[in-house]
């Protein structure tokens, strides 16, 4: 089985999906990081020199390399929903989980993570509130359409999450 985590920036993807994994002793990818450890740079130095065309390009093939892996929590970044072709691979491929969360939480996340600068460029050239409120508008129908389940972040810790998580996979499985 596999476990999609999908969802806006500073959902909290990696570090449940660390946490997840190692609770259900599956491995671990986040799409993400395979991508700047493949490529031998972050992904906003990715976005500088190859623009967002090429970097979603690189993110589908690093998904779709995924095909073949069983017991893995993969952690996708927050736009790879924007292709319908990845929707579809996430849907057929593996059990997906939309993790939500408010534009408070998001806000609050996104100023003081300090991942921020390095992996999280820009998306548009407005006003980091106006963008994360603007893309998450977009954004949530493609997430809904998505998941196979939704769960809000905004009030609970990492763990507590995955006790949720854990729970509704034991009801998928009977």
């Amino acid at each position: 089985m596999k476990i999609f985590l999908i969802g806006y920036r500073c959902t909290g993807k990696t570090t449940i999906g660390g946490i997840l994994a190692q609770c259900l002793n599956f491995d671990f990818i986040d799409t993400d990081r395979l991508i700047e450890q493949h490529l031998e740079s972050t992904i906003l130095e990715i976005i500088e020199k190859q623009g967002w065309e090429k970097f979603r390009q690189i993110e589908k093939q690093t998904l779709l390399n995924t095909k073949k892996k069983i017991n893995t929590v993969i952690a996708t970044g927050g736009g790879i929903i924007i292709d319908h072709d990845n929707q579809q691979f996430i849907r057929k491929h593996g059990f997906c989980v939309w993790l939500d969360a408010d534009i408070k939480t998001i806000m609050d996340r996104l100023n003081t993570d300090n991942k921020t600068r390095t992996s999280r460029p820009p998306l548009t050239n407005k006003d980091l509130f106006i963008e994360t409120n603007e893309i998450v508008k977009i954004r949530k129908p493609l997430y809904k359409n998505t998941a196979h389940i939704r769960i809000d972040v905004s009030f609970h810790t990492p763990e507590e999450i995955v006790n949720i998580i854990d729970r509704r996979l034991k009801d998928v499985r009977q």
